[in-house]
């Protein structure tokens, strides 16, 4: 029986607590791409892989924030070795700010600790929903790349961040019941009528003759089934380093950069950055505002 990964990484690693580095906000560009990174099932490596996407994305020199949006099995904090005491609706508190919520991270990703808190936004009233959102608007001016950690599954409160995002990277790996969820995934998205840009990953592989097979069915599949365009980021090669960078509560590329996984995954950086992106990106205010307009 697989367990669901989050679950397996808290029970291998005990975050030590350390006092939060609070991140500054400085202006520097226009609105950021906001990038769902999610999946069919849990168990695929997806906070893993989004995690060290985001570092890989650092060392090419981008400045990347990722929201942990898993409620209730969040662990980017895990992978990342760093605490996490403050989310999004400490925003509503006395004292606190942006800066006082987001954690400072390796290469100089930020972190925000999302989970109930954004779950929580639909209770708020329109003033304090506003506070948060103009806070959280205050993202764009540093973040070149936000990635929206979603939980596992299809339910209703991951698809709400699949379908405000602008882009989508689904993760899944060569196992059929993997394959069948990832498929499950982009028709529930078609079905709620989502624009963003689908993008996969095949993570796990151990043959790369299994990871072509895995991404030319789904990217058939999705074409022929649901006149919808998939486009495959690449392959991620099976590492056991993983489970060692995990006991080491830090990220594979910072852990054991010169594996086949880690290099696999700054090939994925690479195109993601690079490649064909055709959508203009509404940056986080227009990914919040579509998000609670969709939970309401």
């Amino acid at each position: 029986m697989m367990w669901d990964q989050a679950e397996k990484l808290r029970k291998m690693v005990k975050v030590i607590p350390s006092k939060p580095q609070s991140a500054v906000i400085k202006a520097n560009h226009s609105k950021a791409r906001v990038i769902a990174v999610t999946s069919g099932k849990g168990g695929v490596g997806k906070t893993n892989f989004t995690v060290n996407l985001a570092i890989a994305l650092a060392k090419l020199e981008k400045k990347v924030l990722i929201i942990d949006a898993d409620l209730g099995m969040g662990n980017v904090d895990v992978v990342l070795g760093c605490s996490a005491p403050y989310n999004i609706l400490h925003l509503l508190e006395g004292g606190f700010s942006l800066n006082d919520i987001i954690i400072e991270g390796p290469l100089g990703i930020k972190f925000i600790a999302g989970g109930s808190g954004i779950h929580k936004l639909t209770n708020l009233t329109n003033l304090q929903l506003a506070h948060i959102v103009n806070q959280l608007t205050l993202l764009d001016n540093w973040a070149e790349i936000i990635l929206i950690d979603t939980g596992a599954g299809i339910n209703q409160n991951v698809m709400n961040f699949v379908i405000a995002a602008d882009e989508v990277i689904i993760v899944t790996t060569p196992e059929p019941t993997a394959i069948t969820d990832a498929y499950a995934m982009m028709k529930t998205f078609v079905h709620h009528r989502g624009t963003g840009i689908l993008r996969l990953v095949v993570n796990r592989v151990v043959e790369v003759d299994e990871g072509k097979i895995a991404t030319d069915k789904l990217v058939k599949v999705a074409l022929d089934f649901l006149n919808l365009s998939l486009t495959s980021l690449g392959t991620v090669s099976e590492d056991s380093n993983l489970i060692r960078a995990v006991k080491k509560q830090m990220p594979l590329l910072l852990a054991f950069p010169t594996t086949i996984s880690a290099h696999c995954i700054e090939k994925i950086a690479t195109r993601l950055l690079y490649g064909k992106n055709s959508k203009r990106s509404n940056g986080i205010r227009g990914f919040f505002d579509k998000l609670v307009g969709l939970m309401q």
